[in-house]
């Protein structure tokens, strides 16, 4: 039927599409019916009043001829139907049989009008069958559409995530590969870095070696000096003790002169005048004296002073290739202050700070203190300098250095809350690692170490912090 013809001709529609286009879906809403002999579609309301007038109904022949005719041809099969010519010759059976006619035909046709509704009933309910099957299919045909589309757009996604993971495994690869260069590198660098602090650690090794026994023959040169020195004072002490018994019993023959003389007045005279230039002369020799004994007294302590730095040095070398403190932080406790403040007043002597560094594989510092001053502010003030000094990694480092640093005097008051910190900000300088330093010096009073609790039990305490 054309319902049927309709659906296949969709079908057909439907596979001549390309496999790549999207497929339309369409919903068909049937509000008409077909009639079953003009295949003609009407409403619900004019289609039992079509299929009362409809001429292609198929009708009996009046005639009895047992055909059935179209209404529509009705006419034209009555004028060339075999039973006309048999009207005539009976006339009066006619109106008999067309009196029975009406009635079969009033019979028939409620027959065949109940027929009709019945076949309507029935078509109505397969069109209706086929309204739900098709809704169900348009339903499915939507959900087919949605599943497609999401198969599409999942295709689509995954393509991008494969897209996605195939640049990421490229470039992890890429990243995986540079690593493996920077490693390369890195070690060689490490490797590199390894052969030089070795090469510089057996040169600093002997230095120090060196070092070591060049201290070691001076400490025994120095050792021989102090022998001979001792013995020249001993020796100067001898002379010294028998000058002065002789000058004793000089003086006593003196006096026994005087007293076996004494009426001779002009031998008296003489004799006290020679008395007066002895003693003189005396007097000049002990002078003399005295002064040799304090030259060798400061030439020992100039020497030990030199054998302490000698020994600095070599303490000083070995703490470079390994320096503790590499956080910039120092505190350092200066014990005997009275003590160490008379012998710089008496020797000029310089205090030393421990080798710290401002950070790891960095610059070496070194905090040097003159207790007692020097140059013009010699006798009023405390002279400090931080100076940086060779290390192992100075042809590794940024020149010329330039650092910031505080030195703080630590109040030693029993109430912290109450402690007020001397603090002077100093900057360090320094063209080159092999440049000499010219010492950056700064000042503190004495009357600022000697106020408040910055001396306490003769021990004062001194805070460096490098800041940047």
């Amino acid at each position: 039927m054309s319902l049927t013809k309709a659906s296949s001709r969709k079908d057909l529609a439907e596979q001549n599409l390309s496999p790549g286009q999207p497929k339309s879906t369409t919903i068909v809403k049937y509000e008409k019916s077909s009639c079953l002999f003009c295949n003609e579609w009407f409403d619900a309301q004019t289609f039992t009043e079509h299929l009362i007038h409809c001429g292609q109904v198929l009708e009996e022949c009046p005639n009895g001829c047992q055909a059935f005719i179209p209404r529509i041809r009705m006419r034209s099969h009555l004028k060339e139907c075999p039973r006309t010519n048999l009207q005539s010759l009976n006339g009066q059976r006619m109106s008999v049989s067309m009196d029975r006619l009406d009635r079969q035909s009033d019979q028939r046709l409620l027959v065949i009008e109940q027929d009709v509704g019945t076949i309507r009933s029935v078509l109505n309910e397969e069109i209706r069958q086929r309204l739900h099957l098709i809704t169900d299919v348009g339903n499915i045909r939507k959900q087919n559409q949605v599943v497609e589309d999401w198969t599409r757009d999942t295709d689509k996604a995954l393509d991008d995530l494969r897209r996605q993971m195939d640049e990421e495994a490229s470039q992890r690869a890429f990243l995986t590969e540079q690593n493996q260069l920077d490693f390369q590198y890195c070690c060689n660098v490490t490797q590199s870095l390894k052969e030089q602090v070795e090469s510089r650690l057996d040169e600093a090794q002997k230095m120090v070696n060196q070092l070591s026994a060049d201290v070691t023959l001076h400490q025994n040169q120095l050792n021989d000096n102090i022998l001979k020195l001792e013995e020249l004072i001993f020796e100067n002490e001898r002379l010294n003790r028998e000058k002065f018994f002789q000058i004793e019993e000089f003086l006593q023959q003196i006096n026994e002169d005087i007293k076996t003389r004494l009426a001779n007045s002009d031998y008296v005279l003489s004799k006290q005048a020679t008395l007066d230039y002895e003693v003189k002369n005396v007097k000049s020799i002990v002078c003399e004296t005295e002064e040799r004994c304090d030259k060798l007294d400061r030439a020992l302590h100039q020497t030990m002073q030199n054998l302490s730095d000698l020994e600095t040095q070599m303490a000083m070398q070995q703490r470079i290739a390994s320096v503790q403190n590499i956080r910039g932080h120092l505190i350092w406790r200066i014990k005997d202050y009275s003590k160490k403040l008379d012998e710089s007043k008496q020797y000029d002597t310089i205090l030393h700070s421990a080798m710290f560094s401002n950070k790891a594989f960095s610059y070496a510092l070194r905090l040097d203190i003159y207790l007692n001053g020097k140059g013009t502010w010699k006798g009023r003030n405390m002279i400090a300098c931080l100076n940086v000094l060779s290390g192992e990694y100075d042809p590794l480092l940024a020149w010329p250095c330039r650092l910031q640093a505080e030195i703080i005097i630590r109040d030693q008051c029993s109430n912290a809350a109450e402690a007020e910190d001397y603090v002077k900000t100093i900057f360090v300088r320094k063209k080159s690692d092999d440049f000499l330093q010219s010492n950056q010096y700064f000042h503190i009073p004495h009357k600022v170490i000697t106020s408040r609790n910055y001396l306490r039990n003769d021990s004062m305490f001194i805070e460096v912090r490098v800041l940047k």
